[in-house]
């Protein structure tokens, strides 16, 4: 008995070390696991963005404001806090990188090349996100890409890629991550394959789509980063309108639309769209949103006996295209009193003989309470 007592001694000791282990291995799993977790949520702007020096103030821009007039002044805030120190913004080299990288897509599939817009809409929503530590289609002034594309100038069509290559913890354990050891042009190239070949699960294809539609004949490219992250903002345009006065002329609730079509397209409907007036957003709502849309349909413009079932039809009081040149007026008025204060968005949908319809210009026109329409123009 004294011997089988002392041989069995040694065996629980063995137990009770193997258990101790496993724990000891259990707890070392967890600790990584936590600091795992915490190294993949840190921002390098800090959890208040909205309160660091050099960010966009959370009230700085209230659209639906009664007294809103000025829009001078609006522009003027609303393009004037994208820039904070540390951070670098696309120089030639990189969008032109981008462009022949796009252009090489198109070509393999037999579709015309785009050419490099001077329109600064992705190249400020670049800034904004890395400025203002988020990823989004949407800004901080709850903004979406036509909506912002209108405010900086816009007046043809947009179509948005958005992406953004975050280098974490465990890329840097070890070493001191700065911009001289973050490839830009290698995250570039990884993000732009992404959105062409690895699309479908995230997206349904809405960024490959994007880069190879036939419509598009220009692209605005945008690209910031920091030491940490890159991102990159393709703003594909459908440019087939040469407007007269550089764009829709609103006056009161009046709309006149004058201007010659291009590249053989052309106009087949007027669509307007209603969005709420739009809200400023903090960082989590903004990371929170996924595709983007052009808001309700609610009326169409049309003439004679024409009609457009299931929405508003409104009735224009000129209704002329000749050629390749148009003159359309009408009167939204209507409409303004029905909905309210929001955003209103032209939908000029166009055709051509090879792609069918497309969406050839839109144009935002932000309505405040007072009902009072006011047209953001570029600084």
């Amino acid at each position: 008995m004294e011997a089988q007592g002392n041989s069995q001694m040694p065996k629980n000791a063995h137990h009770m070390a193997i258990t101790l282990a496993l724990l000891l291995i259990a707890f070392v799993v967890l600790l990584i696991g936590i600091v795992r977790l915490f190294a993949y949520n840190l921002r390098p702007n800090g959890a208040n963005v909205y309160n660091a020096l050099n960010q966009i103030p959370a009230n700085n821009l209230n659209i639906t404001s009664a007294n809103v007039s000025n829009t001078s002044s609006i522009l003027f805030n609303y393009t004037n806090n994208n820039i904070s120190a540390g951070a670098e913004f696309s120089e030639n080299s990189t969008i032109e990188y981008m462009l022949q990288m796009i252009n090489g897509e198109r070509l393999q599939y037999g579709l015309q090349s785009v050419t490099l817009s001077n329109e600064p809409s992705a190249q400020f929503h670049a800034n904004s996100m890395l400025n203002n530590d988020y990823f989004s289609h949407w800004d901080p002034y709850g903004m979406k890409p036509y909506m912002r594309y209108t405010i900086l100038g816009g007046n043809q069509s947009v179509d948005e890629n958005v992406a953004y290559k975050a280098y974490l913890y465990e890329e840097c354990l070890g070493k001191n991550c700065n911009i001289e050891q973050v490839n830009v042009t290698y995250a570039l190239s990884q993000m732009e394959n992404s959105m062409l070949y690895n699309d479908s699960l995230c997206c349904n294809n809405g960024h490959r789509k994007n880069i190879l539609d036939p419509n598009h004949n220009e692209v605005s490219i945008g690209i910031a980063y920091n030491k940490t992250n890159v991102y990159l903002v393709e703003d594909f345009i459908d440019n087939y309108i040469n407007w007269i006065g550089g764009g829709p002329n609103i006056s009161n609730q009046n709309v006149t639309l004058q201007g010659y079509m291009l590249h053989g397209a052309r106009i087949s409907d007027i669509g307007i769209t209603y969005d709420p007036a739009p809200l400023n957003m903090t960082r989590a709502e903004l990371d929170n949103t996924s595709s983007y849309g052009y808001g309700q349909q609610i009326a169409g413009v049309t003439y004679g006996n024409y009609y457009y079932p299931g929405i508003a039809t409104i009735y224009a009081s000129t209704y002329h295209i000749e050629k390749n040149y148009f003159d359309i007026a009408f009167n939204m008025s209507t409409l303004e009193h029905k909905y309210g204060a929001g955003a209103y968005t032209l939908m000029i949908y166009m055709n051509n003989s090879t792609d069918g319809t497309f969406l050839g210009g839109t144009h935002t026109i932000f309505i405040n309470n007072s009902l009072e329409p006011y047209i953001p123009s570029r600084a």
